[in-house]
């Protein structure tokens, strides 16, 4: 399947909708969080003097720092649909002496502290790896691999450490307008059906993914807009309909669980652009609300229909406080946004007004320096 997109339809899209212009959980799935306000955060700095993990108690708008781990370059957290492990994705690419990234497996305790579990190597040739996700049944971690071009598979043992890489596709690039582009995969995430859905920047790739026991291969491709460099996707919680995040807009389109298919895009809508090349968004719990992250400054929010069209979007920037966020994060259970400033190294929380979507006023509730991604849990 090939979608493409010239100026033209793009224009006409956009016209379609009555909108108008303005890295990193395992599931394309909203997660539900355990029913207490109280829960863990779990930061992740990628260089700097905080390089490493770090765990928060979280307390409404007040965190309490638990504890700090030292990891080299962790880009991407991941946690499975339990709890009971966290898994960092190492952004390196040498790992004793070969040409290849790593990731590192943690066991989450009753009081939000990690434990470390081990650190597994990815293939070789399976260098500065960007995220990770969880299968649904706990069994299984995927690896994008940026600067490899490929995906990598590893097993989880019962004890949540990571065996040895099971599974490797290795990407081809892609002739467009041209040029000859290099795979370079950006996030991956498991659908409902258990296939695994990715966005691949180098290639402006959307792929399906199947994985089994035999290992991991391409189920579908969609080829999106030339230029799009797409950089996250996240999926409506009635799962008919997934969301790109490009360099300059949105794009929605339908999709087919069941299936494993992208269908034909549904509406394609320009916003003010990635905060350098890490653009981010999030799905509302609830499936009503969508925000994403623009490159001026502050988020961006569209309500939803019952389907998962984008129905309108909320008048202004939402959180202008926030600054050029690198990251935002929802939290479980829907009540507050969290977003990383990395320049500003602060990690800041907005508290969500439930009938309308809008975020309130950010409290900076972290400092660190070169946060990169998050991810929480309710105790």
């Amino acid at each position: 399947m090939k979608i493409r997109w010239s100026r033209r339809e793009f224009v006409q899209w956009a016209g379609f909708s009555s909108l108008s212009s303005g890295g990193l959980c395992s599931s394309l799935l909203p997660l539900k969080g355990r029913g207490s306000e109280a829960g863990f955060a779990y930061v992740a700095s990628s260089e700097g003097a905080d390089e490493g993990i770090h765990t928060y108690a979280m307390r409404g708008d007040r965190w309490e720092r638990l504890q700090t781990l030292r990891s080299r370059r962790p880009v991407a957290l991941a946690t499975g649909s339990d709890r009971r492990f966290l898994y960092a994705v190492n952004e390196v690419d040498m790992h004793e002496g070969l040409p290849m990234g790593t990731v590192e497996a943690y066991a989450i305790g009753r009081d939000g502290r990690l434990t470390f579990l081990n650190r597994s190597a990815l293939a070789l040739s399976a260098t500065m790896p960007r995220h990770a996700a969880v299968s649904a049944d706990g069994r299984s971690l995927v690896v994008a691999v940026h600067g490899g071009g490929a995906y990598n598979v590893l097993p989880i043992v019962e004890d949540g450490s990571l065996g040895r890489v099971a599974g490797i596709l290795k990407e081809v690039g892609a002739e467009r307008t041209g040029s000859s582009r290099r795979a370079r995969p950006r996030m991956v995430a498991f659908d409902k059906a258990g296939r695994v859905v990715s966005v691949d920047e180098g290639t402006d790739r959307l792929n399906v993914l199947s994985v089994s026991d035999a290992g991991i291969a391409a189920h579908m491709r969609a080829e999106l807009a030339d230029g799009s460099s797409p950089t996250q996707v996240a999926m409506h919680p009635a799962g008919e309909r997934i969301y790109v995040m490009q360099a300059e807009a949105i794009a929605c389109y339908g999709y087919d669980a069941a299936a494993g298919r992208v269908l034909e895009p549904v509406q394609h809508l320009p916003i003010a652009g990635a905060v350098e090349g890490a653009g981010a968004m999030a799905v509302h719990p609830s499936g009503r609300f969508l925000y994403a992250c623009q490159s001026d400054g502050g988020v961006a929010t569209w309500s939803l229909t019952a389907s998962g069209d984008l129905a309108a979007r909320t008048s202004g920037t939402q959180a202008a406080g926030m600054g050029e966020l690198h990251a935002i994060e929802m939290a479980p259970n829907g009540r507050s946004l969290m977003g990383i400033n990395r320049r500003r190294g602060l990690i800041q929380q907005a508290e969500i007004d439930s009938a309308t979507g809008r975020l309130m006023p950010a409290a900076v509730v972290a400092r660190l320096d070169s946060p990169s991604s998050l991810t929480m849990i309710y105790s």
